[in-house]
Protein backbone atom coordinates (compact mmCIF):
# COMPACT_ATOMS: atom_id res chain seq x y z
CA UNK A 1 0.00 0.00 0.00
CA UNK A 2 1.24 3.47 -0.91
CA UNK A 3 0.58 6.93 0.52
CA UNK A 4 -2.13 7.78 -2.01
CA UNK A 5 -3.99 4.57 -1.16
CA UNK A 6 -4.62 5.48 2.48
CA UNK A 7 -8.29 5.78 3.37
CA UNK A 8 -9.71 9.27 3.82
CA UNK A 9 -10.60 8.39 7.43
CA UNK A 10 -7.04 7.40 8.27
CA UNK A 11 -5.61 10.43 6.45
CA UNK A 12 -7.93 12.77 8.33
CA UNK A 13 -7.14 11.12 11.66
CA UNK A 14 -3.43 11.50 11.00
CA UNK A 15 -3.95 15.23 10.49
CA UNK A 16 -5.88 15.44 13.76
CA UNK A 17 -2.95 13.79 15.56
CA UNK A 18 -0.45 16.15 13.94
CA UNK A 19 -2.47 19.19 15.05
CA UNK A 20 -2.71 17.87 18.60
CA UNK A 21 1.01 17.15 18.79
CA UNK A 22 1.89 20.57 17.34
CA UNK A 23 -0.60 22.59 19.37
CA UNK A 24 -0.68 20.74 22.69
CA UNK A 25 2.43 18.57 23.18
CA UNK A 26 5.27 20.52 21.56
CA UNK A 27 4.70 23.77 23.53
CA UNK A 28 4.91 22.02 26.93
CA UNK A 29 8.04 20.19 25.78
CA UNK A 30 9.81 23.47 25.09
CA UNK A 31 9.48 24.40 28.76
CA UNK A 32 10.49 20.94 29.94
CA UNK A 33 13.57 20.94 27.71
CA UNK A 34 14.64 24.36 28.95
CA UNK A 35 14.55 22.97 32.49
CA UNK A 36 16.52 19.91 31.31
CA UNK A 37 13.76 17.54 32.43
CA UNK A 38 13.88 13.94 31.23
CA UNK A 39 10.11 13.83 30.76
CA UNK A 40 7.04 16.03 30.80
CA UNK A 41 5.83 16.53 34.42
CA UNK A 42 3.01 14.17 35.41
CA UNK A 43 0.50 16.93 36.20
CA UNK A 44 1.05 18.32 32.70
CA UNK A 45 0.57 14.85 31.21
CA UNK A 46 -2.69 14.56 33.14
CA UNK A 47 -3.95 17.76 31.51
CA UNK A 48 -2.89 16.51 28.07
CA UNK A 49 -4.64 13.21 28.69
CA UNK A 50 -7.91 14.98 29.52
CA UNK A 51 -7.70 16.92 26.25
CA UNK A 52 -6.78 13.84 24.23
CA UNK A 53 -9.58 11.81 25.77
CA UNK A 54 -12.14 14.55 25.11
CA UNK A 55 -11.07 14.56 21.44
CA UNK A 56 -11.35 10.77 21.10
CA UNK A 57 -7.56 10.34 20.90
CA UNK A 58 -7.34 7.67 23.56
CA UNK A 59 -5.75 4.19 23.47
CA UNK A 60 -5.22 3.80 19.74
CA UNK A 61 -5.26 -0.03 19.58
CA UNK A 62 -7.96 -0.69 22.17
CA UNK A 63 -11.38 -1.63 20.69
CA UNK A 64 -14.02 1.08 20.67
CA UNK A 65 -16.22 -1.05 22.94
CA UNK A 66 -13.68 -0.44 25.69
CA UNK A 67 -13.28 3.28 25.01
CA UNK A 68 -10.33 3.16 22.60
CA UNK A 69 -9.94 4.19 18.98
CA UNK A 70 -9.94 0.61 17.71
CA UNK A 71 -7.15 0.85 15.13
CA UNK A 72 -5.74 -2.30 13.57
CA UNK A 73 -1.98 -2.82 13.18
CA UNK A 74 -1.84 -0.84 9.95
CA UNK A 75 -3.75 2.14 11.32
CA UNK A 76 -1.63 2.03 14.47
CA UNK A 77 1.60 2.13 12.44
CA UNK A 78 0.41 5.20 10.52
CA UNK A 79 -0.79 7.05 13.61
CA UNK A 80 2.11 6.17 15.91
CA UNK A 81 4.64 7.58 13.46
CA UNK A 82 2.71 10.84 13.41
CA UNK A 83 2.19 10.88 17.17
CA UNK A 84 5.94 10.42 17.75
CA UNK A 85 6.97 13.60 15.94
CA UNK A 86 8.11 15.46 19.05
CA UNK A 87 10.95 15.60 21.58
CA UNK A 88 9.81 13.19 24.31
CA UNK A 89 8.56 10.59 21.85
CA UNK A 90 10.07 7.45 23.35
CA UNK A 91 9.16 5.02 24.73
CA UNK A 92 5.62 6.43 24.87
CA UNK A 93 4.35 8.89 22.28
CA UNK A 94 3.44 12.09 24.04
CA UNK A 95 4.84 10.61 27.28
CA UNK A 96 1.47 8.90 27.61
CA UNK A 97 -0.68 11.83 26.52
CA UNK A 98 -2.76 9.46 24.36
CA UNK A 99 -3.19 6.89 27.12
CA UNK A 100 -1.79 3.37 27.40
CA UNK A 101 -3.23 0.42 25.54
CA UNK A 102 -3.62 -2.64 27.78
CA UNK A 103 -1.42 -5.55 26.61
CA UNK A 104 -3.22 -7.11 23.67
CA UNK A 105 -2.62 -10.52 25.23
CA UNK A 106 -5.59 -9.62 27.47
CA UNK A 107 -7.87 -9.35 24.45
CA UNK A 108 -6.90 -12.86 23.38
CA UNK A 109 -8.23 -14.30 26.64
CA UNK A 110 -11.90 -13.44 27.06
CA UNK A 111 -12.82 -13.86 30.71
CA UNK A 112 -14.73 -11.75 33.21
CA UNK A 113 -11.43 -10.86 34.88
CA UNK A 114 -9.66 -9.70 31.71
CA UNK A 115 -12.77 -7.72 30.82
CA UNK A 116 -12.62 -5.94 34.19
CA UNK A 117 -8.89 -5.33 33.86
CA UNK A 118 -9.21 -3.83 30.39
CA UNK A 119 -12.03 -1.51 31.44
CA UNK A 120 -10.16 -0.42 34.57
CA UNK A 121 -7.00 0.26 32.57
CA UNK A 122 -8.64 2.29 29.82
CA UNK A 123 -10.89 4.30 32.13
CA UNK A 124 -8.06 5.23 34.52
CA UNK A 125 -5.15 5.47 32.07
CA UNK A 126 -3.24 2.67 33.82
CA UNK A 127 0.16 1.54 32.65
CA UNK A 128 1.19 -2.12 32.41
CA UNK A 129 4.52 -3.92 32.61
CA UNK A 130 5.47 -7.04 30.64
CA UNK A 131 7.84 -9.41 32.42
CA UNK A 132 9.53 -11.57 29.79
CA UNK A 133 13.30 -10.96 29.67
CA UNK A 134 15.51 -12.39 32.40
CA UNK A 135 19.19 -12.05 33.43
CA UNK A 136 19.98 -15.35 31.69
CA UNK A 137 18.94 -13.87 28.33
CA UNK A 138 16.08 -11.92 26.84
CA UNK A 139 16.48 -12.60 23.12
CA UNK A 140 15.35 -16.22 23.36
CA UNK A 141 12.55 -16.22 25.96
CA UNK A 142 11.36 -19.70 25.04
CA UNK A 143 14.60 -21.15 26.45
CA UNK A 144 15.88 -18.47 28.83
CA UNK A 145 12.84 -18.09 31.11
CA UNK A 146 13.72 -19.51 34.52
CA UNK A 147 10.98 -17.85 36.59
CA UNK A 148 8.79 -20.67 37.89
CA UNK A 149 5.10 -20.99 38.67
CA UNK A 150 4.09 -23.96 40.84
CA UNK A 151 0.51 -24.98 41.63
CA UNK A 152 -0.15 -25.26 45.37
CA UNK A 153 -3.57 -25.74 46.94
CA UNK A 154 -5.32 -24.17 43.97
CA UNK A 155 -3.04 -21.12 43.84
CA UNK A 156 0.06 -20.39 41.80
CA UNK A 157 3.36 -19.55 43.52
CA UNK A 158 5.85 -17.61 41.40
CA UNK A 159 9.58 -17.16 41.95
CA UNK A 160 12.14 -15.53 39.68
CA UNK A 161 13.70 -12.36 38.35
CA UNK A 162 12.81 -10.21 35.34
CA UNK A 163 15.11 -7.68 33.66
CA UNK A 164 14.64 -4.73 31.30
CA UNK A 165 10.98 -4.45 32.25
CA UNK A 166 9.60 -1.06 31.26
CA UNK A 167 7.09 0.74 33.52
CA UNK A 168 7.19 -1.72 36.42
CA UNK A 169 7.84 1.12 38.87
CA UNK A 170 4.79 3.10 37.69
CA UNK A 171 2.42 0.35 36.52
CA UNK A 172 -0.36 -1.20 38.60
CA UNK A 173 -0.26 -4.60 36.93
CA UNK A 174 2.23 -6.78 35.10
CA UNK A 175 1.93 -9.79 32.84
CA UNK A 176 4.61 -12.16 34.10
CA UNK A 177 5.74 -15.11 32.00
CA UNK A 178 6.82 -18.11 34.06
CA UNK A 179 7.78 -21.70 33.45
CA UNK A 180 5.17 -24.34 34.28
CA UNK A 181 6.74 -27.05 32.14
CA UNK A 182 9.47 -27.78 29.58
CA UNK A 183 10.22 -25.96 26.32
CA UNK A 184 7.99 -23.49 24.51
CA UNK A 185 4.90 -25.35 25.61
CA UNK A 186 5.89 -24.95 29.23
CA UNK A 187 5.55 -21.17 29.52
CA UNK A 188 2.47 -19.61 31.08
CA UNK A 189 1.33 -16.00 31.51
CA UNK A 190 -0.01 -14.51 34.73
CA UNK A 191 -1.47 -11.13 35.73
CA UNK A 192 0.19 -9.87 38.91
CA UNK A 193 -0.47 -6.75 41.01
CA UNK A 194 2.84 -4.93 41.31
CA UNK A 195 1.94 -3.58 44.74
CA UNK A 196 2.22 -7.09 46.22
CA UNK A 197 4.97 -7.18 48.91
CA UNK A 198 6.36 -10.34 47.29
CA UNK A 199 7.53 -8.16 44.37
CA UNK A 200 10.60 -5.93 44.59
CA UNK A 201 11.30 -3.39 41.86
CA UNK A 202 14.65 -1.72 41.17
CA UNK A 203 15.30 1.03 38.65
CA UNK A 204 17.96 0.29 36.03
CA UNK A 205 19.16 3.49 34.27
CA UNK A 206 20.15 3.17 30.59
CA UNK A 207 21.52 5.62 28.02
CA UNK A 208 18.10 6.99 27.11
CA UNK A 209 16.32 9.26 29.57
CA UNK A 210 13.62 6.68 30.31
CA UNK A 211 14.93 4.01 32.68
CA UNK A 212 13.97 0.37 32.78
CA UNK A 213 13.54 -1.92 35.81
CA UNK A 214 14.47 -5.20 37.41
CA UNK A 215 11.61 -7.13 39.01
CA UNK A 216 12.31 -9.68 41.74
CA UNK A 217 9.48 -12.12 42.51
CA UNK A 218 9.76 -14.11 45.75
CA UNK A 219 7.00 -16.55 46.68
CA UNK A 220 4.31 -14.50 44.97
CA UNK A 221 0.96 -16.21 45.54
CA UNK A 222 -1.61 -15.68 42.79
CA UNK A 223 -5.13 -17.10 42.53
CA UNK A 224 -5.94 -19.55 39.74
CA UNK A 225 -7.78 -16.81 37.82
CA UNK A 226 -4.49 -14.90 37.46
CA UNK A 227 -3.47 -17.41 34.78
CA UNK A 228 -4.12 -16.12 31.26
CA UNK A 229 -5.50 -18.87 29.06
CA UNK A 230 -4.35 -22.41 29.78
CA UNK A 231 -1.11 -23.62 31.41
CA UNK A 232 1.65 -23.66 28.82
CA UNK A 233 -0.20 -21.29 26.49
CA UNK A 234 1.83 -18.21 27.42
CA UNK A 235 4.32 -18.30 24.55
CA UNK A 236 1.66 -18.75 21.88
CA UNK A 237 -0.38 -15.92 23.40
CA UNK A 238 2.72 -13.72 23.41
CA UNK A 239 3.45 -14.18 19.71
CA UNK A 240 0.78 -11.70 18.57
CA UNK A 241 1.86 -9.25 21.26
CA UNK A 242 5.49 -9.57 20.16
CA UNK A 243 4.62 -8.91 16.50
CA UNK A 244 2.62 -5.82 17.33
CA UNK A 245 5.29 -4.65 19.75
CA UNK A 246 7.88 -4.76 16.97
CA UNK A 247 5.55 -2.90 14.63
CA UNK A 248 4.99 -0.25 17.30
CA UNK A 249 8.72 0.25 17.89
CA UNK A 250 9.32 0.49 14.15
CA UNK A 251 6.60 3.11 13.67
CA UNK A 252 7.65 5.19 16.65
CA UNK A 253 11.24 5.20 15.39
CA UNK A 254 10.22 6.77 12.08
CA UNK A 255 8.47 9.74 13.74
CA UNK A 256 11.47 11.57 15.27
CA UNK A 257 13.80 10.39 12.49
CA UNK A 258 11.61 11.97 9.81
CA UNK A 259 11.39 15.14 11.87
CA UNK A 260 15.19 15.16 12.24
CA UNK A 261 15.53 14.81 8.47
CA UNK A 262 13.17 17.74 7.90
CA UNK A 263 15.14 19.84 10.39
CA UNK A 264 18.47 18.96 8.75
CA UNK A 265 17.12 19.67 5.26
CA UNK A 266 15.87 23.11 6.27
CA UNK A 267 19.10 23.92 8.11
CA UNK A 268 21.28 22.82 5.19
CA UNK A 269 19.38 25.20 2.91
CA UNK A 270 20.04 28.16 5.23
CA UNK A 271 23.41 27.59 6.90
CA UNK A 272 26.34 29.05 4.96
CA UNK A 273 30.01 28.11 5.40
CA UNK A 274 32.92 29.39 3.33
CA UNK A 275 30.50 31.46 1.29
CA UNK A 276 28.11 28.64 0.32
CA UNK A 277 25.06 27.04 1.90
CA UNK A 278 25.52 23.47 3.13
CA UNK A 279 22.90 22.22 0.66
CA UNK A 280 25.29 23.02 -2.20
CA UNK A 281 27.89 20.55 -0.90
CA UNK A 282 27.71 17.06 -2.31
CA UNK A 283 28.58 15.31 0.96
CA UNK A 284 25.68 17.03 2.70
CA UNK A 285 23.38 16.30 -0.23
CA UNK A 286 24.31 12.62 -0.02
CA UNK A 287 23.52 12.44 3.70
CA UNK A 288 20.13 14.06 3.19
CA UNK A 289 19.25 11.93 0.17
CA UNK A 290 20.40 8.67 1.80
CA UNK A 291 18.25 9.38 4.85
CA UNK A 292 15.27 10.22 2.65
CA UNK A 293 15.57 6.99 0.65
CA UNK A 294 16.22 4.75 3.65
CA UNK A 295 13.29 6.09 5.68
CA UNK A 296 10.96 5.81 2.67
CA UNK A 297 12.01 2.20 2.07
CA UNK A 298 11.73 1.31 5.76
CA UNK A 299 8.24 2.83 5.91
CA UNK A 300 7.00 0.63 3.04
CA UNK A 301 8.41 -2.49 4.73
CA UNK A 302 6.66 -1.44 7.95
CA UNK A 303 3.36 -0.89 6.15
CA UNK A 304 3.58 -4.35 4.57
CA UNK A 305 4.16 -5.98 7.97
CA UNK A 306 1.36 -4.00 9.61
CA UNK A 307 -1.06 -4.75 6.78
CA UNK A 308 -0.36 -8.48 6.96
CA UNK A 309 -0.90 -8.45 10.71
CA UNK A 310 -4.16 -6.53 10.28
CA UNK A 311 -5.41 -9.14 7.81
CA UNK A 312 -4.54 -11.97 10.16
CA UNK A 313 -1.79 -13.26 7.87
CA UNK A 314 1.55 -14.62 9.06
CA UNK A 315 3.61 -11.52 9.83
CA UNK A 316 6.43 -12.68 12.10
CA UNK A 317 9.18 -12.37 9.49
CA UNK A 318 7.74 -9.12 8.13
CA UNK A 319 7.56 -7.63 11.63
CA UNK A 320 11.20 -8.59 12.18
CA UNK A 321 12.24 -6.94 8.92
CA UNK A 322 10.27 -3.80 9.77
CA UNK A 323 11.77 -3.57 13.23
CA UNK A 324 15.34 -3.84 11.92
CA UNK A 325 14.89 -1.57 8.90
CA UNK A 326 13.03 1.19 10.73
CA UNK A 327 15.16 1.37 13.87
CA UNK A 328 18.46 1.21 11.98
CA UNK A 329 17.40 3.68 9.26
CA UNK A 330 16.04 6.03 11.93
CA UNK A 331 19.27 5.90 13.91
CA UNK A 332 21.34 6.70 10.83
CA UNK A 333 19.02 9.56 9.86
CA UNK A 334 19.33 11.21 13.27
CA UNK A 335 23.09 10.61 13.34
CA UNK A 336 23.45 12.32 9.95
CA UNK A 337 21.27 15.20 11.11
CA UNK A 338 23.59 15.71 14.09
CA UNK A 339 26.57 15.75 11.73
CA UNK A 340 24.94 18.37 9.52
CA UNK A 341 24.09 20.60 12.48
CA UNK A 342 27.63 20.25 13.81
CA UNK A 343 28.16 21.50 17.35
CA UNK A 344 24.53 22.52 17.70
CA UNK A 345 23.52 18.95 16.85
CA UNK A 346 24.90 17.61 20.13
CA UNK A 347 23.62 20.53 22.23
CA UNK A 348 21.01 19.54 24.83
CA UNK A 349 18.77 22.39 23.77
CA UNK A 350 18.21 20.43 20.56
CA UNK A 351 16.24 17.16 20.59
CA UNK A 352 18.67 15.33 18.29
CA UNK A 353 20.99 13.88 20.94
CA UNK A 354 17.98 12.68 22.93
CA UNK A 355 16.56 10.92 19.86
CA UNK A 356 19.92 9.33 19.08
CA UNK A 357 20.20 7.82 22.57
CA UNK A 358 16.62 6.60 22.46
CA UNK A 359 16.96 5.09 18.99
CA UNK A 360 20.13 3.30 20.04
CA UNK A 361 18.05 1.50 22.65
CA UNK A 362 15.33 0.79 20.07
CA UNK A 363 17.78 -1.35 18.13
CA UNK A 364 17.87 -3.72 21.13
CA UNK A 365 14.41 -3.72 22.74
CA UNK A 366 11.75 -6.04 21.27
CA UNK A 367 14.63 -8.19 20.06
CA UNK A 368 18.06 -6.99 18.86
CA UNK A 369 18.67 -6.59 15.15
CA UNK A 370 20.87 -9.68 15.04
CA UNK A 371 18.09 -11.94 16.33
CA UNK A 372 15.63 -10.59 13.78
CA UNK A 373 18.17 -11.19 11.02
CA UNK A 374 18.44 -14.75 12.33
CA UNK A 375 14.65 -15.08 12.06
CA UNK A 376 14.83 -13.99 8.43
CA UNK A 377 17.75 -16.35 7.73
CA UNK A 378 15.75 -19.26 9.10
CA UNK A 379 12.83 -18.32 6.88
CA UNK A 380 15.12 -18.21 3.85
CA UNK A 381 17.32 -21.25 4.52
CA UNK A 382 15.09 -23.48 6.66
CA UNK A 383 16.85 -26.21 8.61
CA UNK A 384 20.17 -25.39 6.95
CA UNK A 385 20.30 -22.13 8.94
CA UNK A 386 20.31 -24.03 12.26
CA UNK A 387 22.57 -26.91 11.27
Amino acid sequence: MFEHELSSELTDFRQVIRRFVTKEIVPVEVSARQEDLTEIPRHVIADLQKKAKSHGLWCFETPESYGGVGLDSFGTAIILEEAARHTYSSPDVGNGAFGYDPPNILFAVETERTDRLIKESVENGLQWAMGISEPAGGSDPARSIQTTAVKRSGDWVLNGRKMWTSRADVAKYAVIFARTGEGRGGISAFVAPLSDPAITIRKVPVIRDHHTTEVLVENLVLPSEALLGEPGQGFSLAQRWLNRGRIRIAAQSLGPATLALEMATEYAGQRATFGQVLASRQMVQQMIVDSHMELAAARLILWEAAKRDSLGLEARVNASMAKVMCTEAAFRAVDRAIQIFGGMGVAKEMPLERWLRSLRVSRIVEGPSEVHRMVLARALFGKAATA
